[in-house]
C-alpha cells in the first residue's frame, strides 16, 4: 500500500531471516596432486546462491584445515575482485560492465556465484582430510538476522561449511608426446583461459581445470623461427605434425575428424577454417577410456591424421594421430586433459601426473608430478 505518497516495494523492505540466506554447494571433492614445484595442490570450486530478496557483497573468505585449524588461504577484497577467483556475475557477460569494483563481489538476489580455490601445502603430511570455510559479507540493512551471533552492523558471517578432501590419488600416465622441449601453455593454474564453467546436458562443470596446451619451443622459447615473416604457415611451427601418443592402455571412446585446419596469422588472431560451434570448437579430437571413470582427451589434431576408431584397444605409447591446428586454435598445439566422463567439455576435469619428465630451466627429473603453467618439459 502507498507509504508517504509512494508505492512500497518488497525489494526495499527489510526481511527477517533466521540465518544468513546463502546456500553453498561443493560439486567436487579436491583430489590432492603433487606439482612440479614440489607442493601439493587441492583444486575445487564452490557454488554460492543468494536466497534472500537483497543483494549480498562478499568481502572475505578463509579456508582452514578442518582438523588442525590452521589457515590454508584467505581471499580478501582484492582477490575476490578477480574473475578468475570469484565470479558473482553468472553467466559472465561477453563484455563485463560494472559500475564499481564492489559489483564484482556482489551476488544479486536469487543468483548463483562461483568461487574457485587453488590451495597448496608444502608436504603430503600437511594435506587435510576436510576443509572448513568462513565467509564474510558486507551488512545489508534489508537483511535482518534473528539467529546469528556473528552478524554486526558492518558484516555478516557464515562459518563452518566443510568440504571433504578425496582419498583418491591423481591418475599416473605416460607422455602424450615424445621429446621436446614442450611448453605447458595455459597449464594448471587458477588464472588461465582453461578455467571456466561450461554447461552441457544439464551439468555445470570445469572440464579443463587441469588442461595443458603443449607447444614445442626452441632454446629461446619460441614456437616457430623468430623473427618470423608477416605470413606464416602451420608447417613453420616446431610442433606441427608431431606424433600424439596414448598415455595409457585403453579403449578409444570418441573420434571427431574431417575439420579443416586454420591458417595461422602473425597477429595471433584466430581465423577459423569453419564457424566455431559446439561441434567444431575442439577441432579434430580423440578420447580414450582409461578405465575407472577416467577419459583422456586430445584436441586440435590434423584432419585425416587420426589412426584409431571408436572401440579400438590402444596400448600406451601408440600413435593415435598428429598435432595440428583445427578448431578454436590460434596455432598448432595439442590440447590435453583428463575428465570423469566421455565429454571433452561436459565432464569434470581431474588431476593427473606424468610418470616421468624432465623440467627445462633448471634441468631436473620429475616423477609422478603435474607440470604447472608455462613450465617447459621434455618427455622420454
Amino acid at each position: 500500500r502507498p507509504v508517504n505518497g509512494q508505492q512500497s516495494s518488497a525489494q526495499s523492505e527489510p526481511r527477517d531471516y533466521l540465518d544468513l540466506p546463502v546456500k553453498l554447494e561443493a560439486p567436487v571433492q579436491p583430489i590432492p596432486v603433487k606439482a612440479s614445484d614440489g607442493r601439493w595442490y587441492l583444486v575445487y570450486h564452490l557454488f554460492l546462491t543468494n536466497w534472500s530478496f537483497a543483494d549480498l557483497t562478499l568481502s572475505d573468505v578463509e579456508v582452514f584445515d578442518g582438523e588442525r585449524g590452521n589457515t590454508l588461504a584467505r581471499y580478501g577484497v582484492k582477490e575476490l575482485s578477480d574473475l578468475y577467483r570469484f565470479r558473482a556475475l553468472l553467466p559472465t557477460p561477453p563484455r563485463l560492465q560494472v559500475a564499481s569494483p564492489a559489483d564484482l563481489r556482489r551476488v544479486a538476489a536469487g543468483r548463483t556465484a562461483a568461487l574457485f580455490f587453488w590451495l597448496a601445502v608444502d608436504r603430503r603430511g600437511d594435506i587435510p582430510s576436510t576443509l572448513r570455510h568462513r565467509f564474510i559479507f558486507e551488512a545489508n540493512p534489508l537483511i535482518r538476522l534473528r539467529r546469528n551471533a556473528a552478524a554486526t552492523e558492518e558484516r555478516m558471517a557464515l562459518d563452518g561449511f566443510r568440504v571433504g578432501v578425496s582419498r583418491e590419488t591423481a591418475i599416473a600416465i605416460g607422455p602424450p608426446l615424445r621429446g621436446g622441449p614442450w611448453r605447458c601453455s595455459n597449464g594448471p593454474a587458477y588464472n588461465t583461459a582453461h578455467q571456466y564453467l561450461d554447461v552441457r546436458d544439464g551439468r555445470v562443470s570445469n572440464a579443463q581445470r587441469f588442461a595443458i596446451d603443449f607447444q614445442k619451443v626452441d632454446a629461446g622459447g619460441n614456437i616457430l623461427p623468430n623473427p618470423f615473416p608477416n605470413t606464416i604457415t602451420n608447417s613453420m611451427f616446431y610442433g606441427y605434425g608431431a606424433d600424439l601418443l596414448a598415455v595409457a592402455d585403453g579403449v578409444v571412446a570418441f573420434v571427431k575428424d574431417g575439420i579443416p585446419e586454420n591458417t595461422p596469422l602473425a597477429s595471433g588472431e584466430i581465423r577459423p577454417a569453419v564457424p566455431i560451434t559446439g561441434e567444431t570448437i575442439s577441432g579434430n579430437w580423440v578420447s580414450i577410456d582409461l578405465g575407472k571413470g577416467r577419459y583422456a582427451f586430445y584436441a586440435h589434431l590434423q584432419p585425416n591424421s587420426i589412426r584409431v576408431k571408436v572401440g579400438d584397444r590402444v596400448r600406451r605409447g601408440q600413435v593415435i594421430g598428429l598435432l595440428g591446428n583445427s578448431g578454436n586454435a590460434v596455432g598448432p598445439h595439442l590440447h590435453f586433459h583428463i575428465g570423469d566422463a566421455n565429454s571433452l567439455n561436459g565432464s569434470e576435469g581431474v588431476p593427473f601426473v606424468f610418470e616421468s619428465f624432465e623440467m627445462v630451466g633448471p634441468a631436473r627429473r620429475h616423477v609422478l608430478e603435474m607440470p604447472l603453467n608455462n613450465s617447459v618439459a621434455r618427455f622420454p
